[in-house]
C-alpha cells in the first residue's frame, strides 16, 4: 500500500471515529436529559414536605407563643388585693359563677376560669353562698379559695313556712346579730319597699320564706327588701295581679297555718272561698270560716293553733269566730305550695274540715254539717285513745 492509500485509510478511519463518537454523544444525552425529568418530581417533593415541616414548625412557635401569651394576657398575676363579697347562688355553673368574678373584679376574664372548673372534679363541691375574696386573683387562686368552706362569709338563714313577722325578727336576729328592733323600726314604713297599701297597715306575710345568704354589713331594710324581692318574684310569676296580693296572700297564709299536709292546701282554699259565697247548705248567705289560726295569730302566741273559748270570743278583727269574710291580711308567709293553692285551688263543694289525726295530719273535708259532724267524732276518738 503506497502512502497515498495509507493516508486515505487512516483519514477514514479517523472520521469513522469521529462519527462514531457523534453517534455515542447523541445517544448519551437523552440519558442525561431522562434522569433530570425523573429526578425533579422527587426534589419537588423533598422541597415541598420541608417547606411544610420548617413552616409548621414555625407555626407551632408563633401559635403556642400568642396562645400563651393569650392566657396570661386574659388572667391577673395575683395574688390579689383588698376584700370583696360574691355571692354563689344555687345552681350557678362554672360560666355563671365565672361571670359573677368579672363583674367584682376577681377575676380578669372567664376562660381561664370556666375551663379550670371544668377540668377540677373538686368544683362540682363548692357550696352557695358569700364568699370573702380578693380583687385582682389569679383564676386558680380564686377558684381554690370557692372550694374553701372557710373563705364562706356572711350568715347563711332559712326561714321556714308558716312563720309570723315576730318569729322572723326573733331568728334574723339571732343569726345576723341586727337587733330585733330594727326590724321592726325597717317593718313600719312598709309602702316604703313597694308593698301596696292594705287593710292590715303591715307587710306580714309579704316576705318569702326560704334560704337567705345576708351579707355582714346588710340592714334590717336590705334584708327586708330581699324577701320581699323573692316574694313578688313569686307573686308576679304566677301572674297574680297587683291588686289582688293582699287577698292572695291572706287565703294562702291561712291554708299555711290550718293544716300540715301539703295536699290539703287546695281543699282549705276552696272552702274559703265556698264559705265566703255561701254556696252549698249556706244557700247563698256567707259563714264565717271560724278559724283556730285566726285568733291564734291575734293572741301573739306561739306554738299550736288551739284556742280557747275566752279567745273566740274576743272582739279582734282577726277573730273568724265572730267576723264574717276574710281576716285583715295575712297570718304568716305562706310557701309555694301554699301559694299555688290559693292561686288555682281545686273545684269542690266543701264548707268544712277537721284533723282526724294528730300525728299524721290527716284531714277530712265535708260539704255537709251531718258529715262533718261523723268527721268531728272520728277526731274525738282518736285525741280521747291517744
Amino acid at each position: 500500500m503506497d502512502e497515498e492509500d495509507l493516508s486515505f485509510r487512516e483519514l477514514a478511519e479517523t472520521q469513522g471515529e469521529s462519527t462514531q463518537s457523534a453517534q455515542h454523544g447523541r445517544r448519551r444525552a437523552p440519558r442525561r436529559g431522562g434522569f433530570l425529568r425523573r429526578a425533579l418530581p422527587v426534589l419537588l417533593v423533598l422541597l415541598v414536605v420541608g417547606g411544610l415541616a420548617y413552616g409548621g414548625f414555625e407555626g407551632y412557635r408563633w401559635i403556642t407563643s400568642n396562645v400563651s401569651v393569650e392566657n396570661e394576657a386574659q388572667d391577673f398575676e395575683g395574688p390579689g388585693h383588698g376584700e370583696v363579697e360574691v355571692e354563689v347562688a344555687s345552681g350557678d355553673t362554672g360560666a355563671e359563677i365565672a361571670n359573677t368574678l368579672v363583674e367584682q373584679g376577681v377575676i380578669k376574664a372567664t376562660a381561664p376560669f370556666v375551663n379550670l372548673f371544668s377540668n377540677t372534679p373538686d368544683a362540682s363541691t363548692i357550696e352557695p353562698g358569700i364568699y370573702s375574696l380578693r380583687l385582682e386573683m389569679t383564676s386558680a387562686d380564686a377558684l381554690n379559695a370557692l372550694m374553701d368552706p372557710a373563705n364562706l362569709a356572711g350568715h347563711r338563714v332559712i326561714i321556714p313556712e308558716g312563720k309570723r313577722l315576730t318569729e322572723i325578727w326573733e331568728q334574723l336576729a339571732a343569726e345576723t346579730e341586727i337587733p330585733v328592733e330594727d326590724f321592726e323600726a325597717a317593718a313600719r314604713e312598709y309602702t316604703a319597699y313597694g308593698i301596696p297599701e292594705n287593710e292590715a297597715g303591715s307587710l306580714e306575710g309579704y316576705l318569702w320564706p326560704g334560704r337567705y345568704d345576708i351579707y355582714e354589713d346588710d340592714s334590717a331594710e336590705d334584708v327586708i327588701a330581699t324577701m320581699w324581692n323573692r316574694m313578688e318574684e313569686q307573686l308576679t310569676a304566677r301572674e297574680v295581679p297587683e291588686d289582688q296580693w293582699h287577698r292572695t296572700l291572706t287565703i294562702a297564709s291561712l291554708a299555711e297555718m290550718e293544716v300540715r299536709r301539703p295536699e290539703d292546701y287546695g281543699k282549705v282554699v276552696r272552702t274559703i272561698e265556698n264559705r265566703l259565697e255561701g254556696v252549698g247548705e249556706a244557700n247563698g248567705s256567707p259563714m264565717k270560716l271560724q278559724f283556730d289560726s285566726t285568733v291564734h295569730y291575734a293572741t301573739g302566741k306561739s306554738g299550736s293553733v288551739a284556742t280557747t273559748d275566752e279567745e273566740r270570743a274576743s272582739d279582734n278583727p282577726y277573730n273568724t269566730y265572730r267576723h264574717t269574710g276574710l281576716p285583715p291580711g295575712p297570718i304568716a308567709s305562706p310557701g309555694a305550695g301554699a301559694l299555688d293553692a290559693a292561686v288555682d285551688p281545686p273545684a269542690g263543694d266543701w264548707l268544712y274540715f277537721v284533723s282526724v289525726n294528730g300525728e299524721t295530719g290527716e284531714t277530712k273535708f265535708a260539704a255537709t254539717w251531718a258529715e262533718h259532724t261523723e268527721n268531728v267524732e272520728e277526731w274525738q276518738a282518736w285525741e280521747a285513745a291517744n
